[in-house]
């Protein structure tokens, strides 16, 4: 799966609750923010509000873990049959405060010695880039990073309007206590940020645990067509989207398991269905930032396992 079409499938399944995961990028601050206990509540639009306050956090925490990304893709026929199956593992890290996949294996195999020194060789290019980074560039970069998360800011509004939120239930989710919240388009809604224009085609669920408010899954479809660039990608109707996330170190929520099943018709291929699902394991946490010391090679602080 391309990294466009697979950006591209995060932000389907991902707007409805804004968990983004691991696209990370904020430079977490200097002392971590106080934990407030939050008096009850029964109000949807209220937990769905303290949900997005949670991940946003986890915005900034979550650069600090690595991780491995075992991601399988099927592309069927209109019969169904298999013709394309690949399964790719990437090694996620960070280097040079921003994350970084390598990688690792393909169809669960080692990779041969040419795919080992392509992989080496985006490595050193990346570095030689960073390396090289003039002052004026490094601020471009970071100006366009706080661009992004500002825009992000205010697409969550847009999710919050875009929606009648209802709690349907309260179920017991991998030890964890949750509400059910059903979030269902609003007719009224006009979106004010890119790309919020595919928020009504969606309707979801979502797991919210009643003790700190995290997301623990998310289950959506879509209700009509949506589309990305001229002919670039085109989802149908009744697509099905996933995330599952898991606790981890007693501090974050982060993926465990996405997936979808869509029929779609991604560039100009015929007409077909995805099954695409991608599997994260493996979280560790730095105790420190990866450094790159010049004429060497990158020194990795240990890393602390997962609790």
């Amino acid at each position: 799966m391309s990294s466009r079409f697979r950006r591209v499938c995060f932000t389907v399944l991902l707007v409805i609750a804004c968990c983004a995961p691991l696209r990370a990028q904020e430079t977490p601050p200097a002392t971590p923010p106080v934990k407030q206990a939050l008096p009850p509540t029964h109000d949807p639009r209220e937990i769905i509000r303290r949900a997005l306050d949670v991940d946003q956090n986890d915005f900034r925490l979550a650069r600090n873990y690595t991780f491995e990304r075992r991601e399988e893709l099927k592309l069927l026929d209109k019969r169904g049959d298999i013709k394309k199956h690949e399964i790719k593992t990437y090694d996620v890290t960070i280097l040079y405060d921003e994350p970084r996949s390598r990688l690792i294996r393909k169809n669960d195999k080692p990779l041969t010695d040419k795919e080992e020194r392509k992989e080496e060789e985006k490595l050193n290019k990346l570095v030689a880039e960073r390396k090289n980074e003039s002052e004026e560039d490094h601020q471009k970069r970071l100006a366009k990073q706080e661009k992004e998360r500002q825009q992000e800011r205010a697409f969550v509004r847009d999710i919050i309007n875009a929606y009648d939120f209802r709690i349907v239930g309260e179920d017991p989710m991998d030890g964890h206590d949750t509400y059910v919240v059903e979030a269902v388009p609003r007719e009224d809604f006009h979106p004010t940020q890119p790309h919020a224009d595919i928020l009504p085609k969606l309707r979801g669920k979502i797991w919210i645990s009643k003790e700190d408010y995290g997301c623990v899954k998310l289950e959506a479809e879509t209700l009509d067509t949506i589309s990305w660039g001229l002919f670039l990608l085109r989802i149908h109707r009744g697509t099905e989207f996933r995330l599952v996330q898991t606790r981890v170190n007693d501090e974050i929520w982060l993926p465990s398991r996405i997936s979808l099943k869509a029929s779609a018709r991604v560039a100009l291929f015929a007409n077909g269905a995805i099954d695409w699902e991608s599997n994260f394991s493996n979280y560790k946490k730095f105790t420190s930032g990866v450094r790159l010391l010049p004429g060497t090679a990158a020194v990795v602080p240990e890393a602390d396992p997962p609790r």
